[in-house]
């Protein structure tokens, strides 16, 4: 398991501890909804503190209309913006303060989501981040969005 402090953060471990999304006993996936939603990492650049990674839409999460549900398209944004703020949060534990997103194209039942996302603010405690959400397909910009997330004074127990 790749541990975070600020003595180690670098574009290296940055790499391989969001790599380790594909480890099902890593704690940010194990028994978490991460588990179900399979968010896979595809690059990041910690000098730009940015990091994108893809979503593959599944059947359980279609709409009515065979469409992917908007809750679950704000879902990947939430995660996408949770995961660049738990590197950069170390041990802290985050919580979204609040998210805005608009909705442009539909996300068809074969797509892939690719989440864009970027950390505008780093602050002591607050985050700012934006992101858009590109079907992988023709890169059409599907959604954008942006939003603010807390740095708690809470750790977590294990290192993760």
């Amino acid at each position: 398991m790749i541990y975070l402090s600020e003595e180690t953060a670098s574009q290296e471990n940055m790499e391989a501890w969001l790599s380790q999304l594909k480890d099902p006993a890593f704690p940010l996936v194990k028994d978490t909804l991460l588990h179900f939603v399979e968010p896979q990492f595809v690059s990041c650049n910690f000098a730009e503190r940015t990091a994108e990674f893809a979503f593959a839409v599944k059947d359980w999460q279609l709409n009515p209309a065979k469409g992917l549900h908007g809750g679950i398209l704000v879902t990947g944004f939430d995660i996408s913006f949770g995961l660049l703020s738990h590197y950069f949060a170390k041990q802290h534990v985050v919580s979204t303060i609040s998210i805005n997103t608009t909705f442009l194209k539909p996300v068809e039942p074969t797509d892939i989501v690719h989440y864009k996302v970027c950390m505008n603010h780093l602050g002591q405690t607050l985050y700012q981040m934006t992101a858009q959400a590109i079907l992988e397909r023709e890169q059409i910009l599907a959604a954008t969005a942006s939003a603010t997330f807390m740095k708690l004074h809470q750790t977590y127990p294990s290192p993760i």
